[in-house]
Formats: C-alpha cells, structure tokens, sequence
C-alpha cells in the first residue's frame, strides 16, 4: 500500500483545522469527506480491486473536496456557479500548491488522482480518458453522488439553497428538466431554473450512477426514495413528480437485472 490511511485521515483533520472547525458547513463538508471515502471502499471492494487500487480510490475519496474549505472562506458559499469550481480548487491546492505531500511522499499516482478530482463534478467525462482514469472518475463520481443524496435529505433544503420552503411548494419543473429525467439523464445544470428543478437534479443522479453496487447503495440507503417522495402544493409538479419516481424504479430494476 502506498498510503497510511490513519496518516491521511489525521493530516486531513489538521488541514481542516485551519478553518472554522465549529462552522456547520464546514462540519458538514468533513463528514461528507469520510463518508464519501468509505464508499469509494465498499465500490471497490465489489469491483475486487488490489490493495493499491482501492487505495488510489480511498485517497480520492478523501481529497475531492479539500478545495471547498477554502472555497468557503473566500466566497461564503459553496455554489460554484457564483464562486469558483470547488473540483478545480481542490486539485490546484493539492497539486499545484503542494498539499499533497502532506498525504502521501509517493507521487506514482498523482497525475491520476488529480485528474480524477478535477472531473469528479463535471456533468460529462471526456472521451480522451485512459481506461483506469475512467475507472477512478466513476468511482469517486458514483461515491460522491451516493452521499449527496443523503445530504439532501439530512440537510434543510432552506440551508442548502437559501429559499423559503414555500418557493419549493409552489414551483413547476421546467420541461427541459423534465425531459432530461424522463430520458434518462442527468440534469443539464444550463436546463435548471426553479427551486424544484434542484430536488429533480438530485433525483436524476441515479441516471449517472455507472456500477451496481451503488445502486445497492442507493436503494438500501433509502435517500433517494426519500428525495422522490417530496409533496408539492403544486399539482402538475406532484404529477411530474409521480412519473418520474415511477420512471427511477423501472431504471433501478432493470439496471440490477442486467448481466455483467
């Protein structure tokens, strides 16, 4: 193995010590941090990586988000669209300013690992990926969208998204959202315009999930479920709402009957 997870797990700690520890975003960025590691794990695990490999995805699990401690400190907020691109800010700080050293002296996989950091936010992989990179990239990619899920639902959408949960009640999905779901996609961040369009988004995720076992994931979890299941005072919203819920459950199931 090239790491010491401890090692990792305590520099990190300090790392973020630098900033408000009692902050609860930022509280809730470090315990996103483990969980999101711990399923790049589990993901592994099932993919029956080496000790290496699952280390290289461990690592990736842990740093992804290294960036938005300082993103928040700088900005005051963790939307990228009016800040900065926080998968960006992470790797410049590990790997152009030099953190990385403070988690590992092996520098083997770091061309690796950094490109896997930097793309594990944006809505499509490029196609010039090596096959490994690709690996890595839908790990992390699978693990982080897992959690995000539970975020979602632990969190207050009115802390999340600084709205009133009136603006969620009332809202309609915008029809490209609505057609981008119900085609099976991820959510166009260019389609999204209303409060709801976000809670859609996070549904939609489940149409970017590349291996089985995070489908497991996510249907034992339960967050999902819980996401899909939110009433709207809206009727044509809670119509849509139905049918894509009914459109996630066909997914599902048929993506975990496919044979490998």
């Amino acid at each position: 193995m090239f790491i010491n997870r401890e090692q990792v797990k305590t520099a990190f700690y300090k790392y973020v010590c630098d900033y408000d520890i009692s902050n609860v975003k930022i509280k809730l960025k470090l315990d996103h941090t483990y969980r999101v590691a711990d399923m790049c794990d589990a993901i592994s695990d099932d993919l029956s990586l080496d000790a290496d490999d699952r280390d290289i995805a461990w690592l990736s699990g842990m740093l992804h988000d290294i960036g938005r401690f300082e993103q928040l400190k700088r900005f005051s907020t963790f939307k990228d669209s009016i800040s900065c691109d926080h998968a960006e800010l992470s790797a410049d700080i590990l790997f152009k300013d030099g953190y990385i050293k403070l988690f590992t002296v092996d520098d083997r996989h770091n061309a690796l690992i950094d490109r896997v950091i930097r793309l594990h936010n944006k809505y499509m992989l490029p196609e010039d990926l090596t096959e490994r990179e690709l690996m890595f990239a839908n790990i992390l990619r699978d693990a982080d969208k897992i959690d995000i899920l539970k975020v979602t639902c632990d969190t207050p959408r009115t802390e999340i998204y600084d709205l009133p949960e009136e603006a969620f009640k009332t809202a309609s999905i915008t029809p490209a959202v609505y057609d981008d779901v119900m085609s099976e996609h991820n959510v166009n961040r260019a389609h999204s315009a209303t409060p709801i369009d976000s809670v859609v988004s996070h549904i939609a995720f489940v149409f970017g999930i590349v291996y089985k076992e995070s489908l497991r994931q996510i249907k034992s979890q339960g967050y999902l479920e819980k996401i899909m299941s939110y009433e709207s005072d809206n009727p044509e919203t809670a119509e849509g709402l139905a049918a894509i819920r009914d459109k996630v459950h066909k997914y599902i199931d048929r993506r975990l009957s496919e044979t490998d």
